[in-house]
């Protein structure tokens, strides 16, 4: 579809170009997916890693099947693209959430949110690990990432059906205005919030395939780029596409900190990476109908910063007092460091492959 992009400034003006669609359908899938949860009576926390993790996280799944599906490079596009997501959702997105956040005490998230979130995230990068130990991707592994999140599903439900008994009246009310507010501020008419199942399912129809299309682009821009500057897929996908993809969740848990939810914008970030691993990974994988080669030693390293960087940001939210702007700024070092190893890697002062 995207074989005029043959160039590198095309490429880039691409990249660009694609950026801004992918950031305006995952808003509105955003949006309607609000309102249908809404309409669910579903709860902020366990909105924000599901609904919330679905839409802003669609750019990652279509680019990961379009990579396996057009491309034919899983290994070195899509899966780089979900680690680096990962590693750009779970230190900076909480840290421009937190720094969003006008309130004036410090953020605090739900901690058994918190703790429900990083128990299913560890166990999807340790069987993302384990799987690249093994050297091949396989429809099995795909299978056992998406049992993960089937169980992370069943969780969110019977918590779901907790906050349903729980919720009163007033409560139900006061979500409804907010989201009425939150709806007007971003120029929807009133009516949005009463839009009817068959409307919400046609919108999320159209924002799946512009971003179908949009991710389409930039992986074939990616490409392009690695081509003409001779830097490994790998690396352009784990920064440049990696970057791309998390606009939507960056933009939609800063709106969510900065209307107060924080437990919205910090289960987006993390709920999002799980559906990223598990279903953005796990559905290629079994798509895919074969095994996949896949280079250990290459991976090792940006699994090693998921796993910090996951561990860093819960550290940060599990503190009994909250969250500070100044205790935000660590997740940037963090992230930082993985910055100056792909640097690194990049002009060839980090071997790509720490095994060989």
């Amino acid at each position: 579809m995207f074989d005029w992009i043959n160039n590198i400034w095309i490429a880039f003006i691409m990249l660009f170009a694609a950026a801004l669609v992918i950031n305006q359908a995952s808003d509105k899938l955003g949006d309607v997916l609000h309102v249908l949860g809404l309409k669910l009576k579903i709860s902020n926390s366990v909105r924000g890693a599901t609904f919330d993790a679905v839409a802003s996280s669609f750019p990652e799944f279509s680019t990961a099947m379009v990579a396996v599906i057009v491309y034919k490079e899983f290994a070195d596009v899509g899966v780089p693209t979900i680690a680096g997501s990962g590693i750009f959702n779970i230190l900076l997105i909480p840290m421009l959430s937190i720094f969003a956040y006008k309130g004036t005490e410090k953020l605090k998230a739900d901690r058994s949110g918190v703790y429900r979130d990083m128990i299913f995230y560890t166990i999807s990068i340790l069987t993302l690990i384990a799987t690249s130990y093994i050297g091949k991707f396989s429809p099995a592994s795909g299978i056992v990432l998406i049992c993960i999140y089937i169980g992370y599903i069943i969780t969110l439900y019977y918590q779901t059906k907790k906050y349903r008994e729980d919720l009163t009246l007033g409560e139900e009310i006061a979500d409804t205005a907010e989201l009425q507010r939150e709806l007007e501020d971003e120029g929807e008419d009133e009516d949005f919030i009463d839009m009817p199942y068959s409307k919400i399912f046609g919108v999320i129809v159209i924002a799946i395939a512009f971003l179908w299309v949009s991710c389409d682009a930039i992986v074939k821009s990616a490409l392009v780029i690695s081509d003409t500057l001779n830097i490994p897929k790998m690396l352009v996908s784990v920064i440049i596409l990696a970057a791309c993809t998390s606009i939507p969740d960056t933009l939609l848990s800063i709106k969510s900190a900065k209307l107060g939810d924080a437990d919205g914008a910090v289960s987006n970030a993390v709920g999002s990476n799980i559906f990223d691993i598990c279903i953005c990974l796990g559905v290629p994988m079994i798509i895919a109908k074969k095994e996949i080669p896949v280079s250990f030693g290459e991976n090792i390293i940006i699994f090693a910063f998921l796993l910090i960087s996951m561990f860093t940001t819960a550290a940060l939210l599990l503190k009994k007092d909250g969250v500070s702007k100044k205790n935000a700024s660590i997740m940037a070092v963090v992230y930082g460091l993985f910055l100056l190893y792909v640097i690194g890697v990049s002009v060839g002062l980090i071997p790509l492959n720490i095994l060989v």
